[in-house]
């Protein structure tokens, strides 16, 4: 029993030192698993600019074949150009090409949405960033529309989106607000 006891005093006093129990600068790493560390990942640019986005509403019939989010940078003011961001995702295999036009009544002017997206052989799950200036010309709940065409193997079909904008101080309450 003291030939026990002793063993474990000496492994003891070798081991404290160790541990940084005596003043020592080393750690506890010889005894607990070495805490894991994430290695730093590069952010990808695509992935943080969806994180920011929400989905736009799209048809409820059926599965479009692609998303569109959307994110607006700043509540638009009456007379004032603002931006919307939109990326355009392609969600099903074998499309050829998929096409964008936006417009708006009814107060929501579209100044302009760059040059026209035509995206040929898209790949899936791989966004299609731009963004589209639209001015209200009225203080109020607007909607945007994009309008996509998917064309695959020699089929061709419109989705439709609509993206809402609040112009000014918007509708103080919207009729979901009312029971």
């Amino acid at each position: 029993m003291a030939v026990l006891r002793g063993g474990l005093l000496a492994a003891g006093c070798l081991l404290a030192p160790g541990c940084g129990y005596f003043g020592g600068s080393h750690t506890a790493s010889a005894f607990h698993s070495p805490p894991k560390t994430r290695a730093l990942q590069p952010l990808d640019p695509a992935a943080k600019a969806l994180a920011g986005m929400v989905e736009a509403v799209g048809p409820s019939s059926s599965q479009a074949p692609v998303e569109l989010r959307f994110s607006i940078r700043n509540r638009p003011q009456i007379g004032e150009d603002d931006e919307v961001d939109y990326a355009l995702i392609p969600e099903a295999a074998g499309l050829e090409t998929i096409r964008m036009v936006f417009g708006a009544i009814n107060g929501l002017q579209v100044v302009s949405h760059g040059p026209a997206l035509t995206a040929i052989k898209p790949a899936v799950g791989v966004p299609i960033f731009g963004s589209v200036t639209v001015r209200p010309v009225k203080a109020g709940l607007f909607t945007l529309t994009a309008a996509v065409a998917v064309q695959s193997s020699g089929d061709s079909v419109v989705w439709p989106f609509t993206i809402p904008v609040i112009a000014g101080e918007g509708p103080a309450q919207t009729a979901a607000n009312h029971p």
